[in-house]
């Protein structure tokens, strides 16, 4: 008996360890998957910018107010272009006729289905249609929309006059085209409570870092990520009429206690991107375009632990600490003009 139960014992015991050795198994194999399928999402084109952050871009009160020099009530047919997962065209809604169709075209297969599920979700999917497709050749006929607009698209292209005249093909005669673009530099010259005591060398030497970075990017044919300054004269030279720049009225103010949903989604961003070590874009990425904008190789490590320190690890501590402050400017510019008729 007791030789018996010896036995058994031995048994349940090996039969545990399968059971706990499997698990295990199962438990590392969601865990690729998982990391798989984050590391996918980031990979694909500006994911790191698609979180929480993005719903707080604009003020309602100043999209309502651009939609009246717009005139988008007279707007039957949108296309937005670099639609990513859908936030541009989702918060035009709310200044476009109830009986608008918008369509979304994105590089990206997985965003086009992510806005389609939101277009879904929204009870807009009998107005708001997404396919795949490039700005360098939009899938759609000549004149075919009565808008034609794009967020934060040709700070990403190789040839802006090219993409912008694609656009222009598939818009129609009279209609208007708005451009969303930034100056990307402005940001590090957007100052902080924090910044009253740095030295004036380690913030000038931040800007020159970034713009040696923005410049790269532009010599690899990556895009300008400040082109925002450009547009007008680009649309002038193409004869396009009307043409208006504004700038958004939206701060990303922060001040204690931290505690609107804005700035904690900010704070999780951060922590992320502190986490990963991810500046404006990843180490290797910043290197590359560094480099090619002519940057010293030597001292290039010198600039990103300064760079990542100022944007997270800094912005953290003055977060703990309570002493973090900032109105928050920065440069978005609303550009819109007229196709002749």
């Amino acid at each position: 008996m007791l030789q018996f139960l010896v036995k058994w014992t031995i048994l349940l015991s090996l039969i545990n360890q399968i059971f706990i050795e499997n698990t295990n198994a199962m438990q590392a194999e969601e865990n690729f998957e998982i990391k798989k399928n984050s590391l996918k999402t980031e990979k694909l084109h500006s994911g790191k910018y698609f979180g929480k952050p993005r719903d707080y871009w604009w003020n309602p009160d100043f999209l309502q107010l651009m939609g009246k020099r717009w005139q988008t009530q007279q707007v039957k047919s949108v296309l937005d272009v670099g639609c990513g997962v859908g936030h541009w065209g989702f918060l035009l809604k709310d200044i476009l006729p109830k009986t608008t169709t918008l369509t979304g075209v994105d590089r990206e297969p997985e965003w086009i289905k992510t806005a389609q599920e939101r277009a879904q979700t929204e009870n807009l999917a009998h107005r708001y249609t997404y396919t795949v497709g490039d700005v360098n050749q939009l899938p759609f006929e000549d004149s075919s929309f009565d808008m034609v607009t794009c967020q934060t698209l040709l700070i990403h292209v190789s040839n802006v006059k090219n993409s912008v005249l694609e656009m222009c093909r598939v818009l129609k005669p009279g209609g208007i085209l708005v451009l969303i673009e930034p100056n990307n530099i402005g940001r590090t010259l957007s100052l902080s409570t924090l910044d009253m005591n740095t030295p004036m060398d380690d913030i000038l030497e931040i800007t020159r870092f970034q713009m040696l970075c923005e410049r790269g990017k532009q010599a690899l044919n990556e895009g300008y990520i400040s082109i925002g300054d450009q547009l007008p004269g680009y649309l002038a030279e193409m004869k396009l009429e009307e043409i208006q720049v504004f700038i958004s009225d939206k701060a990303k103010t922060f001040f204690p206690p931290y505690d609107s949903p804005e700035q904690e989604a900010i704070i999780q961003e951060i922590q992320e991107w502190s986490k990963k070590n991810f500046w404006i874009w990843d180490e290797s990425e910043t290197k590359r375009f560094y480099l090619a904008g002519g940057g010293d190789a030597s001292l290039f490590e010198y600039y990103w632990e300064k760079a990542l320190y100022r944007q997270n690890q800094r912005f953290l501590e003055g977060i703990e600490a309570h002493s973090y402050a900032t109105s928050g400017g920065k440069l978005t510019y609303c550009i819109s003009a007229r196709k002749s008729n």
